[in-house]
């Protein structure tokens, strides 16, 4: 039996409402949205966010974990991979958790209780020091020759 083509054109179309309309409800469901008022200037990943007002989505569906921030006082956002994905810890709510490493305070974990995950990020890397110059000459040579 053929499909006649109106109806398989209406079919086909119907399948493809339906998908894309599953699809969203499901990536809807993975989003995490907040916002969070910093005291302190903090490290969270490879930005330093100033004291302010932030806004963050977590997309919790996906594998990656990233946190993507943006500063409500000057527009400026970026993004944030997290190191582990754990149960939540908090029973009170979602919070975010600070810490303090070589006199520098940086952003330890995000509690997002609504979706009951623990989102946890890696120690600031240690500031880059500046090469001295050696009192000893190097033996090298460009062309590989000494």
């Amino acid at each position: 039996m053929m499909p006649n083509g109106k109806m398989f054109a209406v079919r086909v179309v119907l399948f493809v409402v339906c998908a894309v309309g599953l699809f969203s409800t499901v990536a809807e469901a993975g989003t995490v949205r907040g916002t969070f008022k910093l005291p302190v200037t903090a490290h969270w990943g490879t930005m330093v966010l100033s004291p302010g007002e932030y806004e963050f989505v977590v997309d919790t569906g996906s594998v990656t974990r990233v946190v993507t921030v943006r500063s409500k006082d000057t527009g400026w956002s970026g993004m944030i991979l997290a190191t582990a994905m754990n149960g939540t810890y908090s029973t009170s709510g979602s919070e975010m958790k600070l810490a303090t490493y070589d006199k520098t305070r940086y952003v330890k974990a995000l509690y997002l209780y609504d979706a009951g995950v623990a989102l946890e990020f890696a120690v600031p890397k240690p500031r880059m020091t500046k090469l001295a110059k050696s009192t000893s000459p190097l033996m090298s040579s460009a062309s590989g020759t000494n």
